[in-house]
C-alpha cells in the first residue's frame, strides 16, 4: 500500500509539473493572439527604474500610444518632459532640455532577441522567447516570464509580462538587464484598445534649433 500511495503521488507530482508547463505555452500564446488582435493601443503610464547600484528608484509617467505595425509614442511628463516616438523605421528620442534628438535604426533598435522586441511587433513568444509562469501578481494579473532563446551567455536579459486573468490584455511589463542591475517596470493605466489613434502621432519632426544625434552603425 505504501509503495503503491507513493506512485499515486508521483504521478500526480509529475502531472502537475506538466500542466505548469503546458499553462506557461497555454498563457504565453493567448497573450500572442490578444497582441496580434490589437491594432491601436493607448494609456497612461507609470515607470519605476530601479538601479540596484546606490538602491536608485527613478519614477516617471507620462502617456503612450501603440499602432501596428511597429509604430510607438511615448510622452513622459515627469520629472522631465522627453518623447520617444518610433515610426515603424526609426527611433527618435527628443530631450527638450538637452535641445537634442537622437535618432536610430528602428531594426537596429529593436531585433528580434531584444526582451523589448515582442512589444514592437517583431519578436513572437512562441518563436524567439522561453517562458515561464510566475505567481499571480497582487492584483490577480497573470504573469509570465519570457528569456530570449537566442541569448550568448545570458546577455540579452528578460521580459515579464502582466496581463489581465480574463482578456490577456498586457497590465505591465517589466525589463531587466542581463546582470539584475537595471529593472524597468511599465504599468499601463486605463488603456484603450482598438478605439483609434491618430497615425500623426507616429510623425516626428526635429523641433527648430535642435541637434540631431545620430546613433552609430
Amino acid at each position: 500500500m505504501d509503495r503503491l500511495l507513493l506512485a499515486l503521488v508521483l504521478c500526480v507530482a509529475a502531472a502537475s509539473f506538466v500542466r505548469a508547463e503546458d499553462d506557461a505555452t497555454t498563457i504565453a500564446a493567448r497573450v500572442q493572439a490578444r497582441y496580434d488582435e490589437t491594432t491601436d493601443l493607448s494609456a497612461d503610464f507609470s515607470q519605476e527604474m530601479r538601479i540596484q547600484a546606490g538602491s536608485q528608484v527613478l519614477r516617471s509617467k507620462g502617456r503612450m500610444y501603440f499602432q501596428r505595425p511597429g509604430r510607438m509614442r511615448w510622452e513622459y511628463e515627469s520629472p522631465e518632459p522627453q518623447t520617444i516616438v518610433a515610426d515603424g523605421k526609426h527611433l527618435w528620442i527628443h530631450q527638450p532640455e538637452d535641445e537634442q534628438v537622437l535618432r536610430a535604426p528602428l531594426e537596429q533598435a529593436f531585433q528580434s532577441q531584444t526582451p523589448v522586441s515582442f512589444l514592437f511587433g517583431v519578436a513572437r513568444i512562441g518563436r524567439d522567447f522561453d517562458p515561464k509562469l510566475l505567481p499571480e501578481s497582487e492584483e490577480g494579473g497573470l504573469r509570465i516570464e519570457l528569456h530570449p532563446k537566442a541569448e550568448e551567455g545570458g546577455a540579452l536579459g528578460l521580459l515579464i509580462l502582466e496581463v489581465d486573468a480574463d482578456t490577456y490584455d498586457l497590465r505591465a511589463a517589466t525589463v531587466r538587464d542581463p546582470l539584475g542591475n537595471v529593472t524597468t517596470e511599465v504599468r499601463l493605466i486605463d488603456a484603450k484598445r482598438n478605439e483609434g489613434v491618430d497615425a500623426d502621432l507616429f510623425h516626428f519632426e526635429r523641433p527648430p534649433g535642435t541637434d540631431l544625434i545620430e546613433a552609430p552603425g
